[in-house]
């Protein structure tokens, strides 16, 4: 199956990394392939990790998902303080960062396009990260599901170069003061260029950096109800201070 978007004609399945640094608009791309996936009659589970699920379907329908059509998506909303998944209005909630919670999401999702915006957060405060990458790739990339995964390639480099064996696409996003460019790092499919300037509503990222910021510092003081020390290895905190006094 050829699915043609962004200058990309993916050859699917396909897993597909989105790597960069923090508030380079991985999340918005992601999404952009979402609504078309959604209007070819496609469905899809997403992990709603730095971004809230309102602030999604918010994204989604500005990006032009007509409303009606989001019953196609499966939301699996991350919550660190939950011992096992259960099920909400949306779709599940569940503590994703849990290997066994995550594998067990994941063994919920085969027929569906895979969205994970945020796997940097899932490992932050993980003292086995590689065990958790194992399981995503062992239940979701090694089944030749359809996915985009995204990581935070300046905290996370080793992961990204384990990530990146595994996966078939990879996608780095740079920041260029104000304009975000894709640069095509592994492919299987075809590109019309090498890198190239992504559009997108710019008002979106601006919305979605501040939704990631205020929703990453809850979670962060949610895990630290737990007793995990992260805010030194998850260096967004000042972020979102500096988003709430805005």
């Amino acid at each position: 199956m050829i699915f043609e978007i962004e200058n990309m004609a993916f050859e699917l399945p396909a897993s597909t990394l989105l790597t960069g640094s923090m508030a380079a608009a991985k999340p918005i791309f992601a999404q952009k392939f979402i609504v078309k996936w959604v209007e070819n009659g496609g469905k899809v589970a997403y992990f709603a990790t730095s971004s809230p699920i309102d602030g999604v379907i918010s994204n989604l329908k500005v990006l032009g998902l007509d409303g009606k059509m989001m019953d196609k998506i499966t939301f699996f909303d991350y919550n660190p303080q939950m011992k096992e998944i259960k099920e909400i209005e949306e779709g599940y909630a569940g503590n994703f960062s849990d290997e066994r919670q995550l594998k067990e999401a994941l063994n919920m999702v085969n027929d569906s396009l895979v969205v994970i915006p945020s796997f940097t957060l899932l490992l932050v405060g993980i003292e086995d990260k590689f065990s958790l990458v194992d399981i995503l790739v062992k239940n979701l990339i090694e089944k030749d599901i359809t996915s985009f995964i995204a990581v935070n390639s300046a905290m996370f480099k080793e992961i990204n170069k384990m990530l990146e064996q595994h996966v078939d696409n990879v996608l780095e996003f740079i920041k260029k003061e104000e304009r975000i460019y894709i640069k095509v790092k592994k492919f299987r499919g075809e590109v019309a260029f090498k890198e190239w300037l992504f559009k997108f509503p710019i008002h979106l990222f601006h919305k979605t950096k501040k939704e990631v910021a205020e929703r990453t510092s809850k979670l962060i003081k949610e895990k630290r109800k737990r007793s995990i020390n992260i805010y030194i290895e998850f260096g967004i905190t000042e972020l979102a201070i500096s988003w709430k006094r805005k």
